[in-house]
């Protein structure tokens, strides 16, 4: 039986637990921010990265070659997604189930044990507890979180929906929603009222409101547009 470790970023990868058998693969896109239409999915998402993050990003080896490795994994495999609950993890699990080749394969989600505390800052054990408290992604459910990064490109997430894979969706949709309502930036600017650099603002930012699960870099661009 192949094992597969897909994780929603580098952090993770650094302190993984190394008596756990599979292959690592990384995720490392932020899907949350910019264009994610079908078409031309992954040149536009060059463009977006290169041009609004890091203009030095190669994106052929740090996103599609493991984009690639995700879809040759091999029939009667077991994929293991380390994603957490907030919008920016979830967006990425979402599209990610939503591409996959599914030939005899199973796929597992873990959950980290509490927002607040994801699963950079965990300990070994603690990673180990949550990989064995893991839980299958049965077909229905594949149906469910791929509808989801329908919805999402579409932006018309729906408000009645229930999982059991994806945690705290009426709570995904309001933050969703806060990106375009004015919500967000009402947020940003009253932690801005109190904080005095901008370290501090992203800070507080992720202690009031860890739902988002915006890095640095997507909070500053977020404040380019107020």
């Amino acid at each position: 039986m192949n094992i597969f470790h897909i994780l929603n970023g580098d952090c993770l990868a650094e302190k993984f637990p190394k008596n756990l058998e599979g292959k690592l693969i990384i995720w490392r896109e932020a899907l949350i921010d910019g264009p994610v239409s079908e078409v031309d999915f992954f040149k536009n998402r060059k463009d977006f990265v290169t041009g609004n993050y890091d203009s030095e990003n190669n994106y052929e080896d740090l996103v599609i070659r493991e984009f690639e490795k995700i879809q040759s994994i091999p029939e009667n495999s077991e994929i293991y997604f380390w994603f957490e609950d907030d919008l920016f993890c979830q967006v990425n699990f979402w599209f990610l189930i939503s591409s996959l080749n599914l030939n005899n394969v199973k796929l597992f989600r873990i959950f980290p044990q509490k927002m607040a505390r994801g699963f950079a800052e965990s300990w070994d054990e603690e990673l180990l507890e949550m990989f064995y408290s893991s839980k299958e992604i049965n077909h229905k459910e594949i149906k469910l979180i791929s509808n989801l990064w329908i919805d999402f490109r579409q932006n018309i997430l729906p408000k009645e929906t229930s999982s059991e894979i994806v945690r705290n969706l009426r709570e995904l949709f309001t933050a969703n929603e806060n990106r375009f309502n004015g919500v967000l930036e009402n947020q940003i600017k009253d932690i801005q009222k109190i904080a005095k650099s901008f370290d501090e603002t992203f800070k507080v930012f992720n202690q009031k409101y860890p739902i988002y699960g915006f890095g640095d870099l997507q909070l500053k661009r977020f404040l380019t547009k107020f």
